[in-house]
């Protein structure tokens, strides 16, 4: 619960992100700092943030989740089969592309297992992971991979993810065989909100070639995207894994030249959980579901 309280900034945050109630985890809390004989929090405005001892067992409970992981993962190892439940999640193209083929397989494989699946964008991953909301992730490692690092997380690769354009089939583009990125300096784009996985992407891709997208209309969704394309109001990117709804009206167009973006996807799993024989199956499934989505 501290944990909690120190990713998401407010008791009330952390009980929702833990299914619980705001009263519940205050008065768990409560008892911790009197156990300890400690402050633990402490009053800053209308919010409360955590005290110097605080942060620093926040610390030292990190390291002891990933024990108790590492413990967990050893006495599953004696299990005769495979047994439980393994929420997976991720941002949605992994979803699509990655996790729901996973979960086919897993099911099929394992009879015991219980995968399910949870679409969670990348900015909430790692809380959910320190939660116990999912057991395994799919993250788009960018700028702020380095950000892994400060918590108790096994990181591993998975794909390499190529970017495609997707333009109205009476576009220029549309009729050449690959495009680079500089090209489209002057386009009108279709993307997500700011803080929404798609912009990131974009904005990053466009300022490694100098210059920042004209994002004129807002969609998340690939139905929406592919509906505003198709009616010649801007070109999106689009991830090769990604399933696009078929139209008549849109070409997929791939990029070229010396900048190709693509997004490095790893997978993300607590520390000391990657040798769990049920975690452990639904991470290979998945690097071999990449393999497939590769060839």
């Amino acid at each position: 619960m501290l944990i909690a309280v120190s990713e998401y900034g407010t008791v009330t945050a952390a009980a929702e992100a833990l299914y619980r109630s705001p009263s519940g985890v205050s008065k768990q809390l409560k008892e911790l700092a009197a156990e300890l004989d400690i402050d633990l929090l402490e009053r800053h405005g209308r919010r409360v943030r955590l005290t110097e001892a605080g942060n620093r067992l926040v610390d030292h409970a990190r390291t002891m989740n990933a024990q108790w992981e590492a413990a967990l993962s050893d006495t599953a190892a004696a299990a005769r089969q495979l047994c439980g439940p393994v929420p997976l999640g991720g941002f949605p193209t992994a979803v699509s592309a990655l996790i729901a083929p996973t979960i086919r397989v897993l099911r099929a494989k394992h009879p015991g297992l219980t995968p399910t699946a949870h679409e969670i964008y990348s900015n909430d991953l790692l809380r959910s992971l320190e939660s116990g909301v999912i057991d395994v992730g799919i993250y788009v490692a960018g700028e702020d991979a380095c950000y892994l690092d400060q918590h108790l997380v096994t990181v591993t690769d998975l794909i390499d993810d190529p970017i495609d354009l997707l333009v109205p089939t009476g576009h220029p583009f549309a009729q050449l065989e690959g495009v680079t990125l500089e090209d489209a300096s002057e386009e009108e784009w279709v993307s997500g909100r700011r803080h929404q996985d798609s912009y990131i992407e974009l904005l990053a891709a466009t300022r490694a070639v100098g210059y920042s997208p004209r994002v004129t209309h807002f969609a998340q969704e690939l139905t929406a995207i592919t509906a505003l394309v198709a009616q010649g109001l801007g070109i999106t990117a689009v991830p090769r894994i990604a399933t696009t709804v078929p139209h008549p009206h849109t070409v997929r167009v791939p990029l070229s030249g010396n900048n190709v973006p693509q997004r490095k996807i790893v997978i993300c799993t607590r520390r000391g959980a990657e040798t769990n024989p049920r975690i452990a199956a639904a991470a290979e499934e998945l690097r071999s579901t990449a393999t497939s989505l590769t060839a």
